[in-house]
C-alpha cells in the first residue's frame, strides 16, 4: 500500500513532453500572479556590482564587455568557477558568487572575449535595454531580428517565436523571451563573428568531453535560474547524473523521445532500479537544440518543465547527455526531493 501511495505522489510531479493541462482558468490566474511576482523580484540586479552603461559595447553582462581581456575580466569577477568545453571548440568560463548570484559564462579566444551570456538580472546597455525588457521594446531598439545564419554552403533558421537574434558590429546578440511572463527579456546571448563562424554546422563535433561540459552547464544554468527565482539552489549528482545519461544515450541510439524507455520502464523505475532514494522526483527531457544554454532556455518556456526547474521542494538534479548520428544532443534532467 505504501509503494502504491508513493507510486501515486510521484506520478503526479512528473512532466510529460506534453505537459498535463490544468484547468485552464486556474492556470491562467496563478500564472498572471506569478508573472507579476516575477516581474516585482527581478526588479533589482542580482550582483553586488552597480551596473553600469557600457563604453565600447551595446551590451554588458555584470560590466563584462565582449573584446575585454581575460585580465581585465577576472579582476572584476575573479577566476572562474568552472571552465567547459562548448560547440564553438571553445570554452566557457563560468563565474558567480558561492550562492550563484552574478552569473556569467565568458568564452575567450586569444584571451579576449568572444562569447557571454547570463540568465539573471544583470544586463546593462547603451539603448538601456535590461533584464525584464518587453520583447517589443528589444526589438525597437535593436531593429529587425535576422532570420538565418550562414554555415558553410548552408544557411540555418534562426527565427523563433521564444528568442530574436540580431547581428550588429561583428557580434551575434540572441534575446531570449519569457513566454510565461508576457515575453519580457529573460537571458541574453552575445557571441562574435570570429566564433560563430568556428561552428560551421547546425552542431558542434560530438565528444565525451562536450557531452560532460553541457550536463554541467545545464547543472549551472538551472541553479542560476533558481537564484533569480528566489530559491534554494540544488545539490549535483554524479550517480543520478549517471541514471540520466543511461536515457540519453537510449534515446540517441534507439530514436525515440520519451520518458518511458522502450522496455516501458519510468523515470522512477530507472531512478529506483539504479539505488536512489527519493520521496519526490521529476523529470525534463529536451533534444536537438545547439547547446545547453538553448535547450535551458526551452525547458523554461514549457510549462510543465519550468515547474520542475523551479519546484522549491527538489534538492538535487543530476543530468546526463549524449549524441545521435546527427550529432543531434539529448538532454535528460532528473530532480528528486
Amino acid at each position: 500500500m505504501k509503494r502504491f501511495l508513493l507510486y501515486v505522489i510521484v506520478l503526479l510531479l512528473i512532466v510529460l513532453i506534453t505537459p498535463i493541462k490544468e484547468f485552464a482558468p486556474l492556470e491562467s490566474l496563478q500564472q498572471q500572479f506569478k508573472s507579476k511576482v516575477d516581474s516585482w523580484s527581478s526588479d533589482k540586479p542580482l550582483t553586488e556590482n552597480t551596473l553600469k552603461v557600457p563604453d565600447e559595447q551595446d551590451f554588458a553582462l555584470n560590466n563584462i564587455q565582449m573584446n575585454m581581456s581575460k585580465e581585465e575580466v577576472e579582476e572584476k569577477l575573479g577566476k572562474a568557477k568552472r571552465v567547459t568545453s562548448n560547440e564553438y571548440g571553445t570554452n566557457w568560463h563560468t563565474y558567480y558568487s558561492d550562492d550563484y548570484r552574478s552569473f556569467v559564462m565568458v568564452s575567450y579566444i586569444k584571451d579576449k572575449v568572444n562569447g557571454l551570456y547570463s540568465n539573471q538580472n544583470v544586463i546593462s546597455s547603451k539603448s538601456k535595454i535590461k533584464y525584464n525588457s518587453p520583447k517589443d521594446t528589444v526589438r525597437d531598439r535593436l531593429g529587425d531580428p535576422i532570420s538565418t545564419k550562414q554555415k558553410g554552403h548552408i544557411n540555418i533558421d534562426v527565427q523563433d517565436s521564444e528568442f530574436d537574434n540580431f547581428k550588429k558590429d561583428n557580434i551575434y546578440t540572441t534575446a531570449f523571451y519569457d513566454k510565461h511572463n508576457q515575453n519580457h527579456l529573460t537571458a541574453l546571448l552575445l557571441i562574435s563573428e570570429e566564433m560563430e563562424n568556428r561552428l560551421q554546422q547546425q552542431y558542434g563535433a560530438p565528444s565525451d568531453n562536450l557531452a560532460k561540459s553541457f550536463e554541467l552547464q545545464n547543472f549551472d544554468l538551472v541553479n542560476a535560474e533558481r537564484v533569480q527565482h528566489g530559491l534554494n539552489t540544488l545539490d549535483y549528482s554524479t550517480t543520478i547524473s549517471d541514471t540520466a545519461r543511461k536515457h540519453s544515450t537510449d534515446m540517441a541510439e534507439n530514436n525515440y523521445f520519451n520518458h518511458d524507455n522502450l522496455s516501458g520502464d519510468s523515470p522512477f523505475d530507472r531512478l529506483e532500479s539504479d539505488g536512489h532514494d527519493f520521496n519526490a522526483a521529476g523529470e525534463n527531457l529536451a533534444y536537438g537544440q545547439q547547446s545547453s544554454i538553448y535547450a535551458h532556455q526551452g525547458l523554461m518556456n514549457s510549462l510543465g518543465h519550468r515547474k520542475n526547474i523551479l519546484k522549491k521542494e527538489f534538492r538535487t538534479l543530476g543530468v546526463g547527455v549524449d549524441f545521435n548520428e546527427q550529432r543531434q544532443p539529448y538532454w535528460t534532467e532528473n530532480y528528486t526531493g
